[in-house]
């Protein structure tokens, strides 16, 4: 069986990033400046914005807790008020906690069954 982390590297932190993306979008940012908040490419957050990447949005949704740190998240980023490592460290937050509920390992033997 994979590590967890080709998981997370794969499926979660790509729809953490999806909905930070899309909940900036709304708030009035566009692609350019969400692409430097978060340090990642345009295309990329096109591809977030047209549901090409972050195919755990579903899932991520679907847990309140997970939701309000992905929230608080984006409202620090849209302020202006994180820097980019606190940024990571968040989102590191956000991967513990979904490993802690078990969620991950039930997206994990969905993903790399035995």
């Amino acid at each position: 069986m994979k590590p967890f982390c080709e998981l997370i590297v794969a499926s979660v932190l790509p729809g953490i990033r999806a909905l930070i993306t899309k909940d900036l979008i709304q708030q009035g940012f566009n692609q350019q400046e969400i692409s430097k908040r978060l340090g990642i490419t345009q295309p990329a957050i096109s591809q977030y914005k047209r549901d090409l990447r972050g195919s755990s949005i579903k899932l991520l949704r679907s847990n309140k807790e997970v939701m309000s740190l992905i929230k608080s998240l984006s409202k620090n980023i849209a302020r202006g008020d994180i820097e980019p490592r606190d940024i990571h460290l968040k989102m590191c937050e956000i991967c513990l906690r979904l490993r802690r509920q078990r969620v991950i390992c039930k997206l994990h033997g969905d993903s790399f069954p035995l």
